[in-house]
């Protein structure tokens, strides 16, 4: 398949905001984007902190999702606390979470740190990530996680999905890393929106180790890209004007000027042009 058409964030890990690893049904409650009434009494996670109100609801103690409380806590390697579901991890991943969710313990230790978590989260939940600002490098940790947690990324980064959009807002500054993380996973509609950003960039600079990274699949269909981009551009400008009826006004030596005229220009610019060649580019050359 060819590659059609399709904002760095800050160069800096976000802060979730979360505070140190809480257990459950400690009194550090925060109500959710759901949660318009007190939870029950069965409840794992009870009543307010206050100087946890700024803390954001997603994956927090009382984050409502569906309609249920979370009964499942992670704590990271950095000792930020997450709650979750373990229905909805169970339904997305393929191995129990790397099998933390075969048991029935409800406070459980991760190796991630807190931002590769809490994308991680996010994607499965998919939930709006617009505020997230993560480098590429973040986002291919947690890719790299969900992978490890069975969690399939190809039906999790569809687009306007979560994961799809924070690999896609790194693609005009650092195109070929994204293309590389989506050709890496397999995630091809993601790929062919990321190529539209590889139109002027070298090829000659791809390195060994990241061709091995996306694989020769993809590494074709990016020099197919550039190949036939050139080629279209050839075989509209090497066809001159066709000849007409002689006239007073064009004669046919004026023709035959007209048709040596094009066949230099034309020559010339099928040998210079780019693949990142505009429309309007090639319209205002000289």
């Amino acid at each position: 398949m060819l590659y059609a058409n399709p904002s760095q964030l800050d160069d800096s890990d976000y802060n979730m905001g979360f505070t140190a690893a809480t257990p459950l049904g400690t009194n550090t409650a925060v109500q959710g984007p759901m949660a318009t009434h007190a939870p029950h009494a069965s409840a794992p996670l009870l009543a307010s902190s206050p100087e946890l109100d700024s803390r954001p609801a997603a994956f927090g103690p009382l984050f409502l999702y569906k309609g249920a409380l979370p009964d499942i806590l992670f704590t990271t390697a950095d000792n930020v606390s997450f709650y979750a579901h373990r229905h909805i991890l169970q339904h997305a991943s393929t191995n129990a979470f790397a099998g933390l969710l075969t048991g029935t313990g409800q406070s459980l230790n991760v190796l991630e740190s807190s931002v590769v978590l809490s994308i991680a989260l996010y994607v499965v939940y998919a939930l709006p990530c617009d505020h997230l600002s993560a480098t590429l490098a973040t986002v291919e940790a947690a890719a790299d996680a969900l992978v490890k947690y069975g969690v399939p990324l190809q039906s999790f980064a569809a687009p306007n999905s979560a994961f799809y959009h924070l690999v896609l807002v790194q693609a005009p500054y650092r195109p070929i890393d994204a293309y590389a993380l989506a050709a890496h996973y397999g995630l091809e509609t993601l790929a062919v929106a990321i190529s539209a950003h590889l139109l002027a960039y070298d090829l000659s600079t791809i390195t060994n180790e990241l061709a091995a990274k996306m694989g020769s699949i993809y590494v074709k269909r990016l020099f197919d890209l550039h190949k036939l981009r050139r080629s279209a551009l050839k075989n509209i400008v090497m066809n001159p004007p066709a000849m007409h009826i002689p006239n007073l006004a064009c004669g046919t030596g004026e023709q035959r000027q007209l048709t040596q005229a094009w066949a230099l220009a034309a020559a010339e610019m099928a040998w210079n042009a780019l693949p990142s060649e505009s429309t309007l580019q090639t319209e205002t050359l000289p």
